[in-house]
């Protein structure tokens, strides 16, 4: 590999990190609007559906930064033969923030697709 390429891989890399981070909250809202989640799942579900790898360590404190702005509420319930888990479930007030993000979000995807479709042809 090039020392151009290296870079541009490490800009690429260090950019995607920012993106995910700035939509974090956002998928995390979407996720919470269709049904309740325990952390752990939550982290394993943005992974697996949107394809977002989120340290843990960046999820909880964001989960109880969420929950202080009254979006969320948590119920620590029992877990299935093993430690209590921390259930989330999206507030009212968390629904409608939610409910104002997502025309943003599509304007927003709908402007970059439009820009990347200039691009490509």
């Amino acid at each position: 590999m090039t020392r151009q390429s290296s870079d541009s891989c490490e800009q690429v890399a260090r950019w995607e990190v920012q993106l995910r981070k700035g939509i974090l909250e956002f998928v995390i809202l979407l996720s919470l609007s269709r049904r309740e989640h325990y952390g752990f799942e939550l982290v394993t579900g943005l992974t697996e559906r949107a394809a977002i790898d989120v340290p843990e360590g960046t999820i909880y404190p964001l989960l109880l930064r969420l929950s202080k702005d009254g979006l969320i509420q948590s119920e620590l319930r029992d877990g299935d033969g093993g430690a209590p888990r921390k259930y989330y479930t999206l507030t009212a007030k968390g629904s409608t923030l939610l409910a104002a993000m997502i025309p943003s979000w599509q304007k927003l995807a709908a402007s970059v697709d439009g820009l990347l479709e200039g691009h490509l042809q």
